[in-house]
């Protein structure tokens, strides 16, 4: 089985689609960005172990390639780019930018259009034909009414440089011919989990909620009276969004992308309901008067009119937001998931996701980065040979160690060289956690342990699972 390539895999939906991809074995691999802060390898383990705390086991690790969305080729060397021509066959776009107005720097249009057309260059080079885009169902710009799936280029006008620059994009990818399968994806406005109202990101949605809670006091807020901080952004209060959680985007995402006869189409992913402009405010300003901690100024040392310029002043870049949604007709999304029906965003719901950003303080401090006590892809890398020689007949098999610091291998029985990403042939799997390999490497496991209780093997016989034992013993 050859690999998925994610783009985007840190961000609130690339984080939730890489988590339910390796908890399905489905090999992925993820192009990513390092930070001031943190290499990229680093960035990938501080997404994956919260949701390992979650799911209470651990997971499958991707292998990371350190890229750049807008440099050609993504930035990557000859040894990646050989990996990826040898070892992927699917793209899955989900990387972009969210700025509303056009920025100094270039974005949003630096990261949705050239970014896109560097990826699909690299696909093209590297002979990946299969391509999942991760688009949005705002490419309808200010047309009004039900939007349908199938509809796309219809000389409408767009309400800011988002949305522009996410319909241009969508039309690159539409426009590469040498694509055998495309599908898209077009979500409505993502925001946090529906179970937790876990997110590390706070746009749209979050906006006012992130700018007036520091500005007055829990006791000050009157939710009767929050509606009128909508009326200010020109909005009435029967108005609707269309919110949709990200777990539930992912869940269908990842069956439609599991799923070959569902590729080649086009997914609105929306919610039942449309949520109302002044059920939205009141919940917002129950949750700031609920909330009991953190600095607040009261709001009794705040003219009014001061505090709704303050609030204009910091909305002007998400203005074009603030507007009624149209219908977004889900006809392809409920045809091919069922089982997955859109998510009534309701009030306990709204609730959630207003209680985690305002306990979060909005995702600051930024955490720390996840410590990695042993490092099994620096060990391999120092220990042995990581390219796979040419011989007759090698056993071959894959080594699959899951949780912080772990990865995916190909490994020679014979000469014991290892090769970054499971084999793209059938061939025998071992897995085992990287608490159980660390225990290996540093002979802390006890003689009469019976090192194949601590292992799963698949699609191998018992000789070959002995050859992979010896070399598990021999470390």
């Amino acid at each position: 089985m050859k690999y998925i390539t994610l783009t985007g895999a840190t961000g609130l939906l690339g984080s939730y689609l890489m988590r339910n991809l390796l908890a399905a074995d489905v090999p992925l691999a993820a192009l990513v960005r390092s930070s001031r802060r943190e290499s990229a390898r680093q960035r990938i383990e501080n997404t994956l172990h919260p949701f390992e705390k979650q799911l209470g086991r651990p997971l499958p690790r991707p292998i990371v390639l350190e890229s750049d969305l807008c440099k050609p080729m993504l930035g990557l060397g000859k040894d990646d780019l050989s990996w990826m021509r040898n070892n992927v066959d699917t793209m899955l776009h989900n990387a972009a930018s969210l700025s509303f107005v056009a920025e100094p720097n270039g974005e949003p249009y630096r990261s949705n259009i050239e970014g896109t057309q560097n990826v699909l260059a690299l696909c093209e080079a590297t002979g990946i034909r299969r391509f999942h885009h991760v688009s949005t169902a705002y490419t309808c710009g200010l047309r009004e009414g039900t939007i349908r799936e199938t509809e796309f280029d219809c000389g409408q006008e767009f309400g800011n440089d988002y949305e522009k620059s996410k319909f241009a994009s969508e039309k690159s990818v539409r426009e590469a011919s040498f694509l055998d399968s495309l599908t898209i994806f077009r979500p409505a406005i993502i925001v946090g989990d529906s179970l937790t109202g876990f997110t590390p990101t706070f746009h749209g949605f979050y906006a006012p909620l992130k700018i007036l809670t520091p500005l007055v006091s829990p006791e000050s807020v009157q939710p009767e009276n929050a509606a009128e901080f909508g009326q200010i952004l020109g909005m009435k209060p029967d108005d609707v969004k269309n919110y949709v959680p990200v777990n539930w985007i992912a869940e269908v995402m990842t069956h439609v992308i599991r799923d070959e006869s569902l590729h080649r189409s086009c997914y609105h992913l929306a919610s039942k309901n449309r949520t109302r402009m002044d059920v939205m405010s009141r919940i917002m300003a129950e949750g700031i008067q609920n909330h009991k901690t953190g600095k607040t100024i009261n709001a009794e040392h705040i003219n009014l009119e001061k505090l709704f310029a303050t609030f204009i002043e910091q909305m002007e870049v998400y203005k074009s937001y603030w507007r009624c949604d149209p219908i977004f007709d889900m006809t392809n999304t409920h045809n091919a998931v069922p089982h997955l029906p859109p998510p009534i965003v309701d009030e306990p719901m709204l609730r959630r996701l207003v209680r985690y950003a305002i306990t979060s303080n909005f995702g600051w401090p930024i955490p720390k980065p996840a410590s990695i006590p042993f490092d099994t892809a620096e060990y391999i890398k120092t220990n042995f040979k990581t390219t796979i020689s040419h011989q007759e007949k090698p056993l071959i098999f894959g080594l699959r160690v899951t949780g912080l610091g772990g990865g995916d291998w190909t490994v020679n029985a014979v000469t014991k060289e290892f090769q970054s990403g499971l084999p793209t042939t059938p061939a025998p799997l071992m897995t085992l956690n990287s608490t159980v390999f660390q225990r290996l490497v540093n002979k802390t496991i006890p003689p009469e342990t019976n090192i194949a209780e601590l292992t799963s093997w698949e699609r191998g016989n018992d000789k070959e699972r002995q050859a992979a034992l010896q070399i598990l013993t021999d470390f």
